[in-house]
């Protein structure tokens, strides 16, 4: 059952491939392009001040691709603030997260 509920919100790896700065952002943001593989390339913005761009690019991450939007996971630490939820070792885009 848990199983079900996990598959259903879509959670896929992918890779960023590009970041660049998202000017109409409310507040400092990037825009990431993803690869997720033969499922295509997608965009999502992270708040900037968490990361440089550079430490961004080529970093696999885990998202919420069920929706028109995709989400990019991340974890709200007091101490460090948004920190990126990514696999804990390289695996192929586009692979689901189960």
């Amino acid at each position: 059952m848990a199983a079900d509920r996990l598959q259903a919100l879509g959670l896929t790896v992918g890779t960023v491939v590009s970041v660049e700065d998202h000017p109409g952002a409310r507040a400092p943001s990037y825009r990431l392009t993803i690869d997720f593989g033969r499922n295509g390339r997608r965009q999502s913005t992270i708040p900037a001040p968490h990361y440089a761009r550079e430490d961004l690019l080529d970093r696999q991450v885990i998202c919420v691709t069920a929706e028109d939007e995709i989400t990019v996971l991340t974890a709200h630490s007091h101490s460090r603030g948004l920190v990126l939820i990514e696999p804990a070792g390289k695996v192929e885009n586009g692979s689901p997260v189960a």
